[in-house]
């Protein structure tokens, strides 16, 4: 382990833990909303240029004149295959997050549309286009370059994998340093932070199945045991290591999520599937340029809506990016800039686009045809009846008061669901996936089939997110070396488990965006000087080339 960065990071991670569970929640709370909105409402211009910016940069990375230069020496060959790498890196790329919101997310734009944005199709292809921007180009070209940087400066010139060697060409020695050591620490806690989101995240989607499906209660509590015992598997599979662990994991989920695909597929049907992903391509097409610029800068009603989605949605990549573009470094060694760019972009982007419409372009499309004929069968449940301030009204006996009614999935989102016990209002945010599972195939078996399914999937989602993370935390935390110690590892993935587990109680969803908003800042700007050292050293290995061919 490093001697200065190690510690330094394990305490500046353990005191933020201690921070949250010894502080009063509440008080919490109010600091974590006001960080957010304050950050989102003064940076969210930057975030948006930066991540449209990277996006140009791939481009040129890919198509320009070191496109044919190896993330290692000429003769390097790739280690993985081509599937085995895709599995790897979709799965510690954004599974559990495509999971919790690729049913919620368009359901979201479509009953509130957002600003100033038009395409084609009405407000179903516009919640869509929407919601594929979130999830396609943009994230995977941050990834791209943060990995080909750490993959470059580590393969090709022989450097420790980690951020301080990436910026040698712009601070120089001084990375060697306590400038370094720093920058290491940065990239260490903005990991560890977006990592604890999206277990968070999943934590909560596990407990709303179970909630859905053996009537096990839905609670912060529940979510924490979850997050104990679920980081528990992780650690066994940071013993068995990348290969027998992480990749054998990786592709096993990647077979699990074919399936839930397929079931979602056949359900919603496959004609209507087919269309859906040409319309859905084009209406991101549409809105991509338009996208791409807005700020919300001189548009207060635009800003407030970047700042609930885009803005969060590009400072939780910012957040992950030290974790999946050095995992991505790690698994691509030996490819092409141009091979490993366009398969980092393109593969990722397009499975993107063909899940949101098996789930999402079901959702939507359902509701609509219900809303046009009424013929379609729906779910019945509890909804709350309100007084006329939007509270639910209660009995004597602390039971909400309900009536049951027909749903569509789209209306179980925006509706007041009261939970089987009438105690309580039900979490629709992670348990639509299930709702949408259920009105697929009924009160049946493939409808418990089906969640079941995604469980399992959500389940390895994490176990492959917290694993993927100790081992990159680890690596920067040992000064660069790909292969960690299994012990210091083990350390790391308990750490993700507690820091996603204080997040939860001290503040839930809005907790976990805060956090991921605030630590993403300081390291969008490590990431443009990564870009800014990388075309250096790109030009300075062309020139001394050259000049060797010359002599």
């Amino acid at each position: 382990m490093h001697p200065v960065v190690f510690p330094a990071a394990a305490l500046t991670i353990l005191g933020l833990i201690t921070m949250c569970f010894a502080i009063p929640a509440d008080s919490l709370r109010t600091t974590f909303e006001e960080v957010r909105d304050g950050i989102s409402q003064t940076f969210g211009w930057f975030y948006v240029g930066l991540m449209s910016g990277f996006l140009l940069f791939a481009g040129w990375l890919a198509f320009g004149p070191f496109r044919h230069v190896r993330l290692g020496p000429d003769d390097s060959q790739p280690e993985f295959s081509r599937l085995s790498w895709f599995a790897m890196l979709f799965s510690a790329g954004m599974g559990i997050g495509l999971l919790f919101y690729s049913v919620a997310e368009p359901i979201d734009h479509f009953v509130s549309p957002p600003p100033s944005y038009h395409v084609s199709g009405g407000p179903s292809r516009l919640a869509m286009a929407i919601t594929t921007f979130h999830w396609g180009l943009h994230p995977w070209a941050l990834y791209a370059i943060v990995g080909l940087c750490l993959g470059y400066f580590g393969f090709r010139k022989q450097l420790p994998l980690s951020f301080r060697s990436v910026l040698e060409p712009v601070f120089g020695r001084y990375v060697w340093g306590r400038a370094g050591d720093l920058l290491d620490l940065l990239a260490i806690v903005a990991t560890l932070t977006g990592v604890a989101t999206s277990l968070g995240i999943g934590a909560q989607q596990v407990n709303a199945g179970l909630t859905f499906l053996f009537g096990i209660p839905d609670s912060i509590t529940t979510q924490i045991i979850l997050i104990a015992a679920i980081t528990a598997v992780a650690t066994l599979s940071v013993v068995m290591g990348l290969d027998a662990g992480i990749r054998r994991l990786s592709e096993l989920n990647l077979g699990i999520a074919a399936m839930l695909f397929l079931m979602v597929i056949a359900g919603g049907g496959l004609f209507a599937f087919a269309f859906g992903c040409v319309a859905n391509l084009w209406s991101y097409v549409q809105l991509l340029p338009r996208a791409s610029v807005t700020t919300g800068i001189f548009d207060t009603d635009s800003q407030s809506w970047l700042t609930g989605w885009t803005v969060f949605f590009w400072a939780w990549w910012i957040a992950w990016s030290p974790f999946v573009g050095l995992f991505i470094a790690r698994v691509s060694k030996g490819r092409t800039i141009q091979e490993y760019v366009v398969g980092v972009l393109a593969t990722p982007t397009l499975i993107a686009i063909l899940w949101l419409t098996a789930f999402g372009g079901t959702t939507l499309r359902q509701h609509v045809r219900y809303e046009r004929s009424g013929e379609t069968p729906l779910t019945s449940f509890a909804v709350a009846e309100l007084s006329d301030d939007g509270t639910p009204i209660t009995a004597d006996d602390g039971s909400i008061e309900y009536k049951e009614s027909p749903l569509t999935v789209v209306e179980y989102r925006t509706t007041a669901v009261v939970t089987d016990d009438h105690q309580a209002i039900v979490q629709p945010l992670p348990t639509v996936l299930f709702v949408l599972l259920e009105s697929l195939f009924g009160s049946g078996p493939l409808t418990t089939l089906g969640i079941v399914i995604a469980l399992t999937c959500i389940v390895l989602f994490f176990v492959t997110s917290s694993d993927s993370a100790s081992m990159v935390i680890d690596i920067i935390a040992s000064g660069g070396n790909p292969v960690p110690p299994v012990g210091t590892r083990l350390f790391w993935a308990i750490t993700e488990g507690l820091a996603a587990a204080a997040l939860l109680t001290v503040g839930g969803l809005k907790a976990l965006q805060a956090a991921s908003i605030t630590v993403a800042l300081p390291f969008a700007v490590v990431l443009l000087l990564c870009c800014v050292a990388l075309v250096i050293q790109l030009y300075r290995d062309q020139a001394k080339q050259v000049a060797n061919q010359c002599d």
